[in-house]
């Protein structure tokens, strides 16, 4: 069996569509809050807009990737065929124009055949055995599983009038949930012993959702709690703490506590602008706490085939890098200036708080990509 080598330029046709999304929904989502603020901005789009282009587009995306490139190639030994990542990227492409251009029902057209696709590529590829012999653990299972879920609640929530955009952030956050069932034990160093408790964390995201998107936001927070708590003990962030992988605890840590802080919104928040909180403290908060936590131990691992890498210090000489840091400290201080402004109405806190998170996620993106392509120097 002929094994390939992991080729970082084969994500470009599918992160380049999704890399325009970011940029044009996070500059339109900043537009928003200027708006709120009495500001003006040169980017003008609609939250539905925004929502597309940043959970549909960018996720897509990433997740995307993630599924036809770097979890094929580690489970089956190969990245996806060229064919499959030019249909995806050009479904990619077609979202971007559709989003933009305000047809709605074509991008939603266009996200639902974006998930029949990695359905049936993921279908087709982590139910078999692996290319050295193991049988799909659960976390394989589960990421097949999100994505018919998925789709079903995104085009429930279509024809039932529930909301377009919890049920499109649904994608993320549950493959969040299946692909974390694995590499959290990268953080931990342990493989999570007690699965049924992932199972019921999973099971009780998918029901929040299902109740979050038609408006039964206080049953759903509370789910989101418990999911959110049944999530950390099944994960062991709770039991383990490795001297070398201090900083990812801190950020798995944060993740959670965003996502639980979302569930408390819905509880006890009104509508409006808490609800808006609770969103971003799930899309932004938990998403990409987690991203940031495991994909810096991902890259060091496909750099360096070891799994030492010292993050407790931070220094220009070792320890977790300084860039890393202050990713971290923007993204949280720029969700918690959400949160305030929600409290306060201050409109300082609605002008700070999307170039901050902004800045946060495209510095790290340009961080990992500078040494994933390292792997190909």
């Amino acid at each position: 069996m002929t094994v390939e080598v992991f080729t970082p330029r084969r994500v470009l046709p599918v992160m380049a569509p999704g890399l325009i999304s970011l940029v044009l929904g996070g500059l339109g989502g900043v537009g928003i809050m200027w708006s709120w603020a009495g500001a003006s901005f040169p980017l003008k789009l609609q939250i539905p807009q925004h929502y597309v282009l940043m959970v549909a587009g960018f996720f897509g995306a990433l997740i995307g990737n993630e599924l036809l490139n770097v979890l094929s190639l580690e489970w089956a030994g190969r990245q996806a065929g060229r064919p499959l990542l030019a249909l995806y990227a050009a479904l990619l492409w077609a979202l971007v124009f559709t989003a933009i251009g305000g047809l709605l029902a074509a991008a939603a057209l266009i996200y639902v055949a974006m998930l029949a696709v990695l359905a049936l590529y993921s279908g087709e590829v982590y139910l078999k055995p692996s290319k050295v012999g193991f049988r799909p653990p659960v976390s394989n299972h589960l990421v097949v599983a999100t994505l018919p879920v998925s789709a079903l609640l995104f085009i429930t929530a279509v024809f039932l009038g529930g909301s377009w955009g919890v049920a499109a952030l649904f994608f993320p956050v549950g493959m969040i949930y299946a692909i974390m069932a694995r590499d959290i034990a990268l953080v931990t160093g342990v493989r999570p012993s007690r699965p049924y408790l992932g199972a019921a964390a999973y099971a009780a995201l998918v029901v929040s959702f299902a109740l979050w998107v038609f408006g039964h936001v206080r049953p759903a927070g509370v789910l989101l709690i418990v999911s959110g708590a049944l999530s950390v003990m099944f994960s062991g962030v709770a039991r383990y703490a490795r001297r070398g992988r201090l900083f990812s605890y801190v950020k798995i840590w944060s993740a959670y506590l965003w996502l639980m802080a979302a569930g408390v919104l819905l509880v006890v928040g009104g509508p409006g602008l808490w609800w808006d909180v609770a969103v971003h403290a799930v899309a932004l908060g938990f998403i990409f706490n987690i991203v940031f936590g495991v994909d810096v131990v991902l890259i060091d691992m496909l750099m360096t085939q070891t799994q030492q890498r010292v993050v407790v210090k931070v220094g220009r000489g070792g320890g977790a890098p300084v860039l890393e840091l202050a990713t971290y400290i923007l993204l949280n201080a720029g969700l918690a200036a959400r949160a305030l402004y929600a409290l306060s109405a201050a409109g300082a806190l609605a002008l700070l708080s999307g170039p901050l998170v902004g800045i946060a996620v495209v510095a790290f993106l340009l961080y990992t990509q500078r040494r994933l392509m390292k792997l190909s120097a």
